[in-house]
This record gives C-alpha cells, structure tokens and sequence, in this order.
C-alpha cells in the first residue's frame, strides 16, 4: 500500500520542481517586472527545497524492492482540458508575438515574455502574458497546497511523526507563495485586461 504513497509523493516531488522552475521563468521573462526578481527567487528555492526533503520519504516508501519495477498505475500532474489550452494560444497570438510560445501541446510552458523585444511590460499583449504565467503558477501551487494537506493526513494515519513535521512546515510556506500569487494576479489583472484595451 505505501508505494500507493510513494506515487503520490513523486507527483508533489515533480510538482514542486515544476513550480521552482516557473517561479525561475516568471522573474527571468519579465525583467521590466523589479519586484519579481528577489521574491521569485526566494518562491523557487523554497519549492527546490521541498522536493528535496520529499525525496527520502519517496525512496523509503517504494522500498527497495519496488526501486525498479515499471508503476502500474502511475499518478500523472494534472494537464489542463486541450480545448481550453488551444483558446488561449489563439487569444495570446492575436495579442502579439509575445504571446506565441506560451502554450504548447498538451501542458502550458513559462516563456520569457522580453523574447520578442517587448520586456513584457504592457503592449502588446506583454501584461497578459505576464497574467497567464501567474495564472498557472497559482494552479501549480494550488496542487501543492492540495497534495501536503493529503501527505500530512497520511502520514499521521502511519503515525510517521517526521513526514508530518515536513508537511507542517512545507504546507505554510506553499500557502504564502499562493497569498503572494494571489496578490500579483490583482495587480497584474486590471493593467493587462483594462488598460491594454483602452
């Protein structure tokens, strides 16, 4: 039953490595952005580091046994309904070259807005781009929140005090990083779809 577990905890393990790396993509693709450079950089090293102290509890619940055998049920990170992702290309494409690129496939990717020479601050397109990318990291994060409420519940089930000492101090940073998205959205909201279209 705990590689049930194990499962689950290398899905918050990825989470969490995807979300250091949107915090990294975020700050690096709005450089006309100040305050995102020194707050990004602290969200994406605190999510790096929950992943790693995650990692043992990974290795301990597989067991050694189960370390090489193929998953059967594999848990997969939520991927966003196609249709909604393909809406979203269209509209960012019509917004500008900065848009293009922020979708792709099946799972939405942070692309550095500035690539097309825009800064992505404002015009263009630049501030919805900015919007979307704090969009999905709040999706991203939402999944963090969500998934150490489920390890902390767990881990008191096995009586496992040291996984649920990590969840009760990973779990409040991951809801500060949401009140701070949270935030970011209201800001960035009313520039990118008010002001753009004035």
């Amino acid at each position: 039953m705990t590689v049930h577990l194990a499962d689950y905890l290398e899905l918050l393990v990825r989470t969490e490595h995807e979300l250091s790396g949107g915090f990294h993509a975020l700050w690096r693709g709005h450089p006309r952005e100040p305050d995102l450079c020194g707050v990004c950089e602290r969200l994406a090293a605190q999510c790096r580091a929950h992943a790693e102290r995650l990692e043992p509890y990974q290795r301990r619940y597989r067991g050694p046994q189960q370390g090489e055998r193929q998953m059967e049920h594999r848990m997969e990170p939520w991927v966003p309904d196609p249709v909604i992702l393909d809406a979203t290309r269209t509209e960012l494409q019509r917004a500008g070259p900065e848009g293009v690129g922020l979708v792709t496939s099946a799972r939405p990717r942070l692309t550095p807005a500035g690539a097309a020479g825009n800064g992505g601050n404002g015009g263009s397109g630049g501030g919805l781009v900015l919007l979307r990318e704090l969009h999905r990291l709040y999706l991203l994060a939402t999944e963090c929140d969500l998934s150490w409420s489920v390890v902390a519940l767990v881990a008191r089930g096995l009586k496992d005090d040291d996984l649920l000492d990590l969840a009760g101090r990973c779990a409040p940073e991951t809801a500060v990083q949401l009140l701070w998205l949270r935030t970011r959205m209201r800001r960035a909201a009313p520039q990118a779809l008010v002001v753009a279209s004035w």
